[in-house]
């Protein structure tokens, strides 16, 4: 008799743990892929905010890699205006080489 008294409480507590990861799944959205943005220490979070709205708002690959070109440009002059001479950390100049 004891063990049926039990079912009932293990009934709810399945359905409430099953409920609760479909409603924790429901909710979550998507999360999107987000690329490294070069030379991104030396832009502010609006300056980073607007490249990646401009690089949701472009179509096909070619205009993402028109704006990574514009920008990796752009990033360069801003370094050596700021007296670097190119924006990629100390580790990966070796690995990939000055720009």
């Amino acid at each position: 008799m004891r063990m049926n008294s039990r079912l009932p409480w293990a009934a709810l507590i399945a359905s409430l743990l099953t409920t609760g990861g479909v409603q924790a799944q429901a909710q979550t959205t998507p999360t999107e892929k987000r690329e490294l943005i070069y030379c991104a220490d030396r832009l502010s979070h609006q300056e980073r905010e607007d490249y990646r709205a401009k690089m949701r708002a472009a179509q096909t690959v070619a205009e993402k890699e028109s704006l990574r070109a514009a920008h990796r440009t752009e990033m360069q002059a801003r370094a050596i205006n700021q007296g670097a001479d190119y924006c990629e950390p100390p580790g990966r100049q070796q690995w990939r080489g000055k720009p």
